[in-house]
């Protein structure tokens, strides 16, 4: 099996102290035979497109890779060649927005702050403070086993 890096983004935001890094890549491998490729190895595919992994897979903790879904084609008698393709973005812990601290989301969670109007004696202005941040849960989980290419 073949593991390539296809694209690498990074983004980084001085304003709120957070950076994302998000890697694509894809696995190809041959020699999947019929046995394997049935029509529930499909379906399995199919319901783990757009999950996240809920344990460690490939070096990744739980939460940090997306399965963007597969394509592949039979190319002889018994013989699929399968492309698998993946994005990873980190964990994070110990974020800190304002005076907001010790805050952790994983890869894949959106992280969103509520501000609120609060004096700045030494300006003599009025200012944005974050209030709360919050976490919401972008893709379900799913087990990358199902997948067949091992952890």
């Amino acid at each position: 099996m073949l593991l390539r890096v296809r694209r690498s983004l990074t983004l980084r935001s001085t304003r709120q102290a957070l950076i994302l890094s998000l890697e694509l890549w894809r696995k190809t491998g041959a020699g999947h035979p019929d046995a394997v490729v049935t029509p529930a190895y499909r379906g399995a595919l199919f319901n783990l497109t757009g999950k996240v992994n809920n344990a460690s897979f490939k070096g990744l903790a739980a939460g940090e890779c997306l399965f963007l879904g597969a394509s592949g084609s039979k190319r002889g008698v018994d013989d699929w060649e399968i492309a698998f393709r993946f994005a990873a973005s980190p964990n994070r812990t110990g974020i800190t927005v304002g005076e907001i601290t010790g805050i952790a989301k994983k890869g894949w969670e959106y992280m969103w702050v509520r501000y609120a109007d609060a004096e700045d004696p030494a300006a003599k202005a009025i200012v944005k403070k974050p209030v709360a941040v919050y976490i919401e849960k972008v893709y379900e989980e799913g087990s990358f086993a199902g997948l067949g290419i091992g952890r």
